[in-house]
C-alpha cells in the first residue's frame, strides 16, 4: 500500500510540473503519442521476440534474460498505454534490454545457498557384497 502512494505522489507530481512546463494541450499530446507507441509496440513484440530467441540461439543471453526482456517489454509498452509521465518514462526505459538485462540479473537471478565453510564435497559411499 505504501508503494502505491509513493508511487501516487510520483506520478501526480511529475504530471503536474509537466504540465506547467508544457500547458495542458502539451500533456494531451504526450499522453496520446505515448499510447499510440504503447500500441505500436505491442503488436510488433512478436518481431522483437524473434530477434531475442535468435539471440539466445547464439547464446549471447541467457533464457532468464530473454523471458525478462520479453516481460519488460510487454510490460513497458503497457505502461505507455496509461496516460501519466512518470509511467511513460518508465515504459520507455523498460523498451531498452540493457534496462531489462540489468534488472534481470540484479533481481530475477536465483539465490546460490549459501555454503558452509567447513563442509568439504564429500560423499559418503557404502559398498555392500553380496556373499554366496
Amino acid at each position: 500500500m505504501i508503494y502505491f502512494l509513493i508511487y501516487l505522489f510520483i506520478e501526480i507530481f511529475v504530471s503536474y510540473e509537466f504540465t506547467n512546463i508544457f500547458t495542458p494541450f502539451g500533456m494531451f499530446l504526450e499522453i496520446l503519442a505515448t499510447a499510440v507507441l504503447g500500441v505500436i509496440i505491442l503488436q510488433n513484440l512478436n518481431m522483437s521476440l524473434m530477434e531475442n530467441m535468435m539471440r539466445v540461439a547464439r547464446r549471447e543471453i541467457s533464457q532468464e534474460e530473454f523471458i525478462s526482456i520479453g516481460m519488460f517489454k510487454f510490460v513497458g509498452a503497457i505502461l505507455l498505454v496509461v496516460p501519466g509521465v512518470f509511467t511513460d518514462i518508465l515504459g520507455l526505459l523498460m523498451q531498452f534490454d540493457l534496462f531489462g538485462s540489468l534488472v534481470a540479473q540484479k533481481f530475477l537471478t536465483p539465490k546460490q545457498p549459501k555454503k558452509d565453510p567447513f563442509e568439504d564435497d564429500i560423499i559418503d559411499v557404502e559398498i555392500i557384497e553380496n556373499k554366496k
